[in-house]
């Protein structure tokens, strides 16, 4: 018979942690889902239906890819708090890049629907940021042997 392991209470907040991005962030692309579901490549600029691409990617990445790392740490997975990072900036970065090529093709930005709609401040500034200090704040700790 083998060992069962006990959750730490790190874990069941982890885990819950998980399940709260999980759930707002689809609540939220259920709220406006003209702004999130779209075909990207049905744009007929190349460089632009990349970027719509990738800030696909981010969103999917950020709402449900974020949460699974959360669970599969939870369960045990420490490794998976390393994609952690990478997955909280890619869609920030993916919305950053397309608003810089906006900008440098018509000279304006659309960045005004984050005060027209201030929930997209915490999917695309708030959450990143919080997915960042809880993979800081996941970091394994070494124990250090006090000195006799």
């Amino acid at each position: 018979m083998h060992k069962v392991r006990k959750l730490q209470m790190l874990d069941y907040m982890v885990g819950l942690l998980g399940l709260l991005i999980l759930v707002v962030f689809w609540l939220i692309v259920f709220t406006f889902p003209s702004f999130f579901l779209f075909n990207p490549l049905n744009e007929i600029d190349a460089l632009r239906k990349y970027e719509l691409l990738a800030s696909t990617i981010g969103w999917v990445g950020i709402s449900t890819g974020a949460p699974m790392l959360l669970f599969l740490y939870a369960a045990g997975y420490r490794r998976a708090r390393l994609v952690l990072p990478f997955v909280a900036l890619f869609y920030p970065i993916s919305l950053i890049v397309s608003q810089v090529t906006i900008f440098n093709r018509t000279g304006e930005t659309y960045i005004s629907y984050l005060w027209n709609f201030p929930v997209f401040i915490f999917t695309d500034l708030l959450l990143p940021i919080f997915i960042l200090f809880i993979a800081h704040d996941l970091k394994e700790q070494k124990i250090s042997q006090p000195v006799i």
